[in-house]
């Protein structure tokens, strides 16, 4: 059975020794340089699977929280350019027909792209070409125009866009991306370089990420201040099949993908956003794209955690609330070979149907934390074979650790010589599933009242997952009960 650190067994590494499940000892990403120019005329069909209801076959998302209408887009003074999707790969910008790739690279600082209704696909690159989107203006926003995340597809078609480049890259500061979806990469669907700080993701629905989802390497600094808002992380089963893979079939990295993945990163925030399905199975087999000789394919393997956030220097921290985590491997994670700072893990809802296994692991996992706090979590596993912890904190440099108020129905677990101060915690809850309204859909928010108790109010967590407000004691876990 898995630990919980992205291996399959007990042991800690990865096949390069630097713990990230990377190919190599830097950032290990493998996605090359996307800076090229080629665009042309890709054959992507535009047949996503991302349309529904949220029930772990990439049909849709929740309704949004009432929190994220809160959330306004920064005023852009530049040029508001409206484009429409035209031929396979292809775009229409001004009555001239052109690539999406073409528009960004031409945009200037203050512009905002308006994106009509319709599908967009990106051409396969030839030898020495890029084809994916690449973004290096500062401060133009990526938006549709109708608002509707699902009216507007950027599709990547499981083609590859030169090198392992992302259908979206981000290496420059104040970038907006919201209100439509991007799909069907082989590699990351959207991945900050350096210089991507200060970037928002809003409102953007992310479907099959054949590696990462959303990932942050910057090989050289930090990539700071981005906040991910009201967005949807879903795998589908056809996104399953097409799983990044390396190493030997029997490897700890043969399900490489997860949700978001940050390397040297500080102050994320990651909010009101939505996970489903993000694992591997041991029935579909999956590629290693771009990577074998002769079609080996891969089956099974621990697939990265919905959030993880390896890293975060002294005098900062991530902040991780109101996210709720469905069937996925992993929940959420901090830490695990570098020391993370400063970070706040709350009110987030995590739950899994599905048997402890190589493919299905731990809800919420605290590694080398210094002044963390961990609250007002719920985290519920419904199969009697589940993994046996619901939330762990691990090794001994953890320090000035808080788990404060958080419900499982699993164990709150000390791994490694970690220590934490614990208030008001409930573990191993064994009616649990009785106190939630639908847990086998992933609800959890509370049916009743009295199951949970009460915690002491905590200063810094004032609202619960709703955004509704807390009272002295508060109701443990992240929902407060009506």
């Amino acid at each position: 059975m898995g630990d919980g650190d992205g291996d399959p067994t007990t042991g800690d590494g990865d096949p390069s020794g630097d713990g990230d499940g990377d190919p190599a000892t830097g950032d290990g990403d493998g996605d090359g340089d996307p800076s090229g120019d080629g665009d042309n005329d890709g054959d992507g069909d535009g047949d996503g699977d991302g349309d529904g209801d949220g029930d772990g076959d990439g049909d849709g998302d929740p309704a949004m929280p009432s929190l994220c209408e809160d959330v306004e887009l920064p005023p852009r003074p530049g040029a508001e350019l409206l484009v429409s999707p035209a031929g396979p790969g292809e775009v229409e910008l001004d009555g001239q027909t052109t690539t999406l790739r073409a528009v960004v690279s031409s945009a200037n600082e203050g512009d905002t792209i308006v994106l009509a209704d319709g599908t967009y696909t990106l051409a396969e690159a030839g030898p020495n070409n890029y084809t994916g989107v690449y973004i290096t203006t500062p401060n133009i926003t990526i938006r549709s125009e109708s608002g509707d995340p699902s009216a507007v597809i950027l599709d990547s078609g499981y083609l590859k866009h030169g090198g392992q480049s992302a259908l979206v890259t981000v290496a420059a500061p104040g970038v907006v991306i919201a209100d439509l979806t991007v799909q069907r990469s082989i590699f990351h669907l959207i991945h900050f370089w350096p210089d991507g700080d200060d970037a928002l993701v809003h409102n953007v629905h992310l479907i099959d990420g054949g590696q990462q989802f959303i990932k942050a390497s910057s090989g050289d600094g930090v990539i700071d201040g981005v906040e991910i808002s009201c967005s949807s992380f879903v795998m589908t089963d056809a996104g399953r099949e097409n799983v990044w893979g390396y190493g030997a079939q029997n490897s700890n990295t043969r399900c490489y993908t997860g949700g978001i993945d940050t390397h040297d990163s500080t102050n994320w925030h990651i909010h009101d956003s939505y996970f489903e399905g993000i694992y591997c199975d041991t029935e579909t087999p999956h590629p290693a794209h771009g990577q074998q000789d002769g079609g080996m394919t891969y089956t099974g393997g621990l697939a990265e955690h919905a959030i993880h956030m390896w890293d975060s220097e002294a005098g900062s921290g991530h902040l991780i609330e109101r996210n709720r985590i469905v069937n996925c491997a992993r929940g959420i994670s901090i830490g695990f070979v570098s020391e993370v700072h400063g970070s706040r893990i709350l009110n987030n809802t995590v739950y899994s149907e599905h048997a402890g296994s190589g493919e299905h692991d731990v809800g919420i996992s605290v590694e080398r934390a210094i002044d963390t706090l961990v609250a007002h979590n719920t985290v519920y596993f419904s199969h009697p074979e589940a993994y046996g912890s619901g939330i762990e904190y691990r090794w001994g440099n953890t320090a000035n650790l808080t788990l404060h108020g958080n419900l499982t129905n699993r164990m709150i677990r000390a791994r490694d010589g970690a220590n934490a101060e614990l208030v008001d915690n409930l573990g191993e809850a064994d009616d649990a599933g009785a106190w939630f309204v639908a847990p086998a859909e992933g609800d959890l928010h509370l049916s009743d009242c009295a199951g949970p108790g009460q915690a002491a109010a905590h200063a810094e967590v004032s609202v619960d997952i709703d955004g509704d407000p807390r009272q002295d004691p508060t109701t443990r876990g992240a929902d407060v009960c009506p």
